[in-house]
């Protein structure tokens, strides 16, 4: 049986579309990559996201959506300082900021990890990942891992303090090279930068704090205050700390 060519531009045409809009309407046809994870498929957790598929396409904002942690704690989790687009900052990012990290590495399998532990989804990391401090200090104050879990991202932790910080922040890096030769007295106006300057690690303002660091820029009065601490609470034990560190 022969077909006729005006047949052919007719049912051509229907079975292309048609075939498209069918996909469509069953949810099999995307035009882009999808940032949403697969899910677990057994135990009590079938069903949610797997943080295991958070891959370095990833942004922070498709992080939040996926798994509800948001943006501004994995910015301070991961030391990124004061970006311009946070939601923006792709996972794969991290590789680069962190080249160069003597043991193990910082990337996107250490938002994984932390992703997991946040939300208490089940997560197996590489053998290498590794946490920055101000990671398992957040993950400390949730209040929700055991004695276990947290011995074990301690054991994952990792100082950052030696690394570059964000543009955002090069203009109090720049500062913060300069501060030796002035008085180190804290007040409200001094910076984290100012105490990573004076001798103070990222683990002793932590512990005196009781909060993750601040990025070098932030003035103590000012992000106390948004974590609802006076900062009267905490200046005397940072002067006293910085007081030993002179004589």
């Amino acid at each position: 049986m022969k077909v006729k060519s005006w047949h052919l531009a007719i049912v051509v045409p229907l079975l292309i579309f048609g075939g498209i809009a069918v996909s469509a309407g069953l949810n099999l046809w995307q035009t882009e990559s999808s940032k949403v994870p697969v899910t677990l498929n057994e135990g009590e957790f079938a069903g949610r996201p797997d943080p295991g598929d958070i891959r370095g396409s990833y942004s922070l904002t498709d992080i939040e959506a996926a798994f509800a942690v948001p943006v501004d704690v994995l910015v301070r989790a991961f030391g990124l300082g004061e970006l311009e687009d946070p939601g923006a900052y792709q996972v794969k990012q991290l590789e680069e900021l962190y080249e160069g990290l003597e043991e193990g590495e910082i990337g996107t399998d250490s938002v994984r990890l932390f992703t997991s532990l946040y939300t208490g989804l089940p997560h197996t990391p590489e053998e290498t990942t590794r946490l920055p401090a101000p990671a398992v200090s957040q993950l400390r104050q949730l209040g929700t891992l055991t004695e276990e879990q947290l011995a074990a991202a301690e054991d994952l932790r990792v100082d950052i303090s030696a690394f570059k910080a964000e543009e955002g922040e090069a203009a109090a890096v720049e500062a913060d090279a300069h501060a030796g030769d002035e008085e180190r007295l804290v007040r409200g106006q001094t910076t984290f930068g100012e105490l990573l300057s004076w001798g103070l690690s990222e683990e002793e303002i932590e512990e005196i704090l009781g909060l993750p660091a601040g990025p070098r820029g932030t003035s103590l009065r000012d992000y106390l205050a948004e974590a609802g601490v006076e900062f009267s609470a905490v200046k005397t034990a940072l002067q006293e700390r910085i007081d030993a560190l002179q004589q």
